[in-house]
């Protein structure tokens, strides 16, 4: 196991799984994300800068949380998060569609396993998915309930 820097403390910690906190620090980060998931819940559509003046939360916890896929923009982001690998804007998660696919096709086809197209529909267009009646902002994401 190798040692990884909390993203929240900058200490560094063992690494069990894909943590991007320390074991001191997750009890703070769930408690501040629940915050925001009350907050998103009261005041649907806010902004990332709402959250930072009302709840005092760091762009770089937004930002982890959109990377994370806890959070996810609605409509246009302006490049608040873009894909690791070719830059495109994302809403969140780490790549976009298109990466995501070629990364996956990689990994089967370097597996032996079959490529057929049935994994992909979910990531088909995944910015434009999301049906909702605001225009813009954040909303909670229950697409990956954090457990702990």
């Amino acid at each position: 196991m190798a040692n990884y820097e909390c993203a929240r403390c900058h200490r560094l910690f063992e690494r069990v799984a894909f943590e991007e906190v320390c074991p001191a620090c997750y009890p703070i980060e769930e408690l501040e994300f629940k915050s925001i998931k009350e907050y998103l819940a009261a005041h649907p559509g806010a902004t990332s800068s709402e959250l930072v003046n009302e709840l005092n939360v760091s762009i770089k916890a937004i930002k982890r949380y959109l990377k994370e896929e806890r959070l996810e923009i609605i409509g246009d982001n302006k490049g608040f998060i873009r894909c690791e690998l070719c830059g495109a804007p994302l809403n969140s998660g780490r790549f976009c569609g298109n990466c995501y696919k070629e990364g996956l096709a990689l990994r089967r086809k370097e597996a032996g396993m079959s490529l057929d197209g049935n994994h992909y529909k979910s990531f088909d267009n995944r910015s434009s998915s999301y049906n909702t009646s605001y225009k813009k902002g954040l909303k909670y994401s229950d697409k990956k309930e954090k457990k702990g």
